[in-house]
């Protein structure tokens, strides 16, 4: 008989509820952890613990991970790091994998499925993922009973029964009394466990004026209520007077930013160039700004400029590494070429190129740029390295560039000649954000009142 068990499917919008440090020494975000109850199990080549990752919508990829505890806490089954589990993408929306580790059996027992945060090539990427464990038991189901209706008896007249007359006890005898029955003690009702939520919490204000909730708080109090024009809330025991304070976001003694969450949606079906905001404020504001194509959009308060009474910035791209895979779709990343083979250590590697027939590197690649290769296996560009030196010199033979691949993200090449492209520093080198439309935050980190009027952005057409 094949038995299967599974953890909760989750997906990549729910937040982490705990961390868990596998065994590779990486820390991994947590986001359902659940328990299974399973029978002694036997694994063969077409029964074995397994991950699913489905992609539902976006760009990019989503990839499932997590791990298989006993209960000391011990790692029986795993599905890190990511060149262990399933990835699903466009193409292959429905991807099964079983995990590597070598395990042929699993003794009876309670069990922990952990199940890390989804990885995604980038934000605009939606799926789901679920670990299970399948195998073969030798456990024979309990069948379940069938029931047959008691029929309904036939009213019969009752007859009176005489009276019986009580036999005497013999001379010499004692009489037994007769038993009282112990009545059958009633069961409680099973107590549920609290429902506790998950993630951040918010409070939510409704307005009369606006007939809608249009804000939220990022305070959470225990008990709230009105009285004498005045707010008042209970928070850990004690009692808070609101809109007394000439702190603005400060609840319980602690500070908070405000937020203000809007699009730009002009011409949705046109592709466009995001360049500037203008910010009809008194004072600048930190901006956070994604479209559905580029998510790495920011302009920090301190590079708004004041002119003629309002606040202008232009649009920066955070410098982000590895950088997300819907950048590579940009006019900014330069192609290179296939080198011929790569050697040397993390810290100095070095990628060289032909000189018979000469290959040209160009004169676009910089000192700081950082070096990308094409991953033969799941043909997602993965980075190499920042590049520290190119060096020409064909009278010797010399063609080559060299990179720190010891940076954050790197990665070794899975051929020996991969292909490569470069990516230039995008805070320095920034062209604004490519997109149908755009999603900005902007952020508020000081605690005195403040007035925004308006928010303008300059936007061109962009000719691909």
């Amino acid at each position: 008989m094949i038995a299967r068990y599974c953890g909760l499917q989750i997906t990549n919008s729910q937040s982490a509820v705990s961390t868990y440090t596998a065994n590779d020494g990486v820390t991994y975000e947590v986001v359902n952890i659940s328990t299974i109850k399973v029978p002694d199990l036997t694994f063969t080549a077409a029964t074995q613990p397994f991950a699913t990752a489905t992609f539902i919508s976006g760009q990019g990829y989503v990839r499932t991970l997590g791990v298989i505890l006993d209960s000391n806490g011990i790692e029986m089954i795993r599905f890190y790091p990511s060149n262990q589990a399933p990835v699903a993408d466009s193409t292959n929306r429905v991807v099964t994998a079983f995990s590597q580790t070598s395990i042929g059996s699993l003794a009876a027992g309670d069990y922990t499925v952990n199940t890390f945060k989804l990885e995604t090539q980038n934000s605009g990427a939606f799926g789901s993922g679920q670990i299970c464990v399948e195998g073969v038991t030798t456990n024979t189901p309990t069948p379940t009973p069938t029931f047959v209706p008691t029929p309904t008896p036939t009213a019969t007249p009752i007859t009176p029964t005489p009276t019986a007359t009580p036999t005497p006890t013999p001379a010499g005898q004692t009489p037994v009394p007769t038993s009282t029955p112990t009545p059958t003690p009633i069961p409680s009702n099973p107590v549920p466990d609290p429902v506790v939520p998950l993630g951040p919490q918010f409070t939510l204000t409704y307005s009369e004026k606006a007939k809608g909730w249009p804000s939220f708080y990022s305070y959470n109090p225990d008990y709230m209520i009105g009285m004498n024009n005045y707010f008042y809330t209970f928070n850990g025991g004690n009692l808070w007077r609101h809109n007394t304070n000439e702190l603005r976001n400060n609840f319980y003694g602690e500070q908070y930013n405000s937020e203000i969450t809007s699009v730009i949606n002009e011409m949705p079906l046109a592709s466009k160039l995001f360049k500037t905001i203008n910010l009809q404020s008194d004072e600048p504001w930190n901006v956070t700004l994604q479209t559905d194509l580029q998510a790495d959009g920011f302009i920090s308060n301190n590079w708004f400029e004041l002119k003629e009474g309002s606040w202008y910035a232009a649009i920066k791209n955070t410098t982000q590494s590895p950088a997300l895979l819907a950048n590579f779709s940009s006019r900014a990343i330069n192609g290179l070429g296939r080198c011929v083979s790569y050697s040397g250590a993390p810290s100095s590697r070095q990628f060289e190129f032909s000189t018979d027939p000469l290959f040209e590197i160009g004169s676009i690649l910089s000192i700081g740029d950082f070096l990308y290769y094409n991953n033969e296996f799941t043909n997602i560009p993965e980075l190499a390295g920042q590049v520290t030196a190119v060096n020409i010199n064909l009278q010797q033979n010399i063609n080559n560039i060299v990179v720190d691949a010891s940076v954050s993200g790197s990665t070794s090449p899975t051929t020996v000649d991969p292909y490569l492209v470069s990516v230039k520093n995008n805070t320095a080198e920034s062209y604004g954000l490519l997109g149908h439309f755009c999603r900005f935050v902007l952020e508020n980190t000081g605690p005195s009142p403040t007035e925004l009027f308006a928010i303008q952005a300059q936007i061109m057409k962009s000719y691909p």
